[in-house]
């Protein structure tokens, strides 16, 4: 029993060792894989969570254009898709399986503690119990060995896939990414940072396992010095949901490693990959020994006698809370301000080396390439002057035609006038015609005889 209580956080160990080294291996290679291998990591990942909401919102956005892509994907694609799809199944299944064998483990564990405690009067018992725990011990390691080979044979798979991909001939360019497509990264995003909060989380709570363990064990000792404390030994419950959720971090970290680098890798450049990737290690980093000395202040607490030694422990542990703020956020202030000065130490360096070119290109020039670009100057020079010309006689063209306008207006005017005085005067002869009529028709009427124009001097006679 006590080989199996010290082996448990040996496993926890060697199961943090195990996803650390293969974080660091996927981590590597998915820096060396190209952007269009990422994309179509990034396309089966989301094959295989359709009813995700970023792979929701890209099927309605590009329906028909995943359509055409399919249509048109070479065979190799899908093999190493339904491979990859059945590797992540068997993952699952494994998780499952390794986190149910773990949970009976647990079960079996405090079946058996309970037992050794109310039996451990008889030593007459004791030959049974050893046999029982040297049994799970050694299903304990038939388990560990087949994770491990397990663990082994995928990635062995996962390393020839990518191997398959990097001899892949490489693609057409795929367009820029669209609205729809950055509203699945930002999705992503938070998704990433949800699992990054469960993370810390769960290394609290393996945290408290571990400090539970040692409680346990130091239960353990104490009963086995003073047999008469039994009584308050057996009145702290041990309970068994708390060892429950051990194998969820190890399935947080490989989801992490699953889409940490396929919702950033579109748009982020290796460096900068790898600058988040230790931006947040850092950040692990600093939480871990936030925790580490929340854990420290709290036992120090629990275990002290004194009054001194509890304020000066409280002090500690209120300064461990406002401490890891403040370095947080000095710390990214440090790192923007690092990353603006690198990016203008950058920008004048290129700045510098085409200023630099374009002299050295202007020196190195032919003389027929110089007269080339004379010539090229003072045809831009001539194209000006004709557009100004061509301006001022549109100007002058549009004066000159008001001014017509202006004339022909004043002479229709006047001949209109002229025209209406004409008009007026025939009117005024008419009726004075009218009238000279008038009175010769009344001169007839009375008998007067008209003189033809050879008796005109001729006095008038009256019939």
């Amino acid at each position: 029993m006590q080989e199996l209580e010290r082996q448990v956080p040996h496993t926890n160990q060697l199961i943090h060792q195990t996803c650390y080294t293969t974080t660091l291996c996927l981590f590597s290679a998915l820096e060396s894989l190209p952007l269009h291998q990422v994309k179509e990591l990034q396309q089966i990942l989301r094959h295989r969570n359709p009813n995700s909401l970023p792979a929701l919102i890209y099927a309605a956005a590009s329906a028909a254009e995943d359509e055409d892509a399919a249509k048109t994907a070479p065979p190799t694609v899908t093999v190493l898709e339904h491979r990859v799809r059945r590797l992540e199944a068997e993952l699952e299944n494994h998780d499952e399986g390794a986190k149910h064998s773990l949970r009976a483990m647990e079960q079996r564990f405090h079946s058996v503690k309970k037992q050794r405690v109310e039996g451990e009067s008889s030593a007459a018992g004791i030959k049974p119990w050893m046999s029982q725990v040297q049994t799970l011990e050694a299903e304990l390691q038939q388990v560990k060995e087949a994770h491990q080979t397990k663990e082994k044979s995928l990635g062995e798979q996962i390393e020839s896939l990518q191997q398959q991909l990097k001899n892949r001939p490489p693609q057409q360019a795929q367009p820029s990414p669209g609205r729809h497509q950055r509203q699945a990264e930002a999705a992503f995003g938070v998704r990433i940072e949800r699992l990054n909060h469960e993370l810390a989380t769960k290394t609290r709570t393996i945290q408290e396992l571990s400090r539970t363990v040692e409680r346990l064990q130091r239960e353990r000792r104490s009963m086995l010095s003073v047999p008469k404390s039994r009584t308050k030994t057996l009145s702290k419950t041990y309970q068994p949901t708390v060892f429950s959720g051990r194998n969820v971090v190890h399935f947080l970290l490989k989801t992490k490693i699953l889409y940490l680098p396929f919702s950033k890798c579109n748009t982020c450049s290796p460096q900068s990959v790898s600058q988040q990737s230790a931006e947040q290690l850092s950040s692990i980093q600093t939480e871990h020994l936030r925790v580490l000395d929340q854990l420290c202040a709290t036992h120090a607490l629990e275990h002290s006698s004194s009054k001194v030694a509890e304020q000066a422990n409280r002090i500690n542990s209120q300064e461990v809370r406002l401490h890891p703020s403040q370095l947080e956020q000095l710390q990214g202030a440090k790192e923007a301000l690092v990353t603006s000065r690198t990016r203008e130490s950058a920008l004048q360096r290129q700045l510098s080396r085409l200023l630099k070119e374009l002299k050295e290109a202007k020196e190195a020039q032919s003389p027929e390439v110089k007269l080339l670009c004379s010539l090229e100057r003072k045809l831009v020079t001539m194209e000006l002057r004709h557009q100004h010309r061509e301006k001022e006689l549109t100007q002058v063209i549009g004066g000159s035609r008001q001014m017509l306008e202006a004339n022909q207006q004043s002479e229709v005017e006047h001949w209109k006038h002229l025209a209406q005085d004409k008009s007026r005067e025939l009117e005024a002869f008419r009726l004075e015609l009218d009238s000279i009529l008038d009175i010769l028709r009344h001169l007839q009427r009375q008998g007067v005889h008209l003189v033809p124009n050879s008796e005109l001097h001729a006095p008038w006679v009256r019939v």
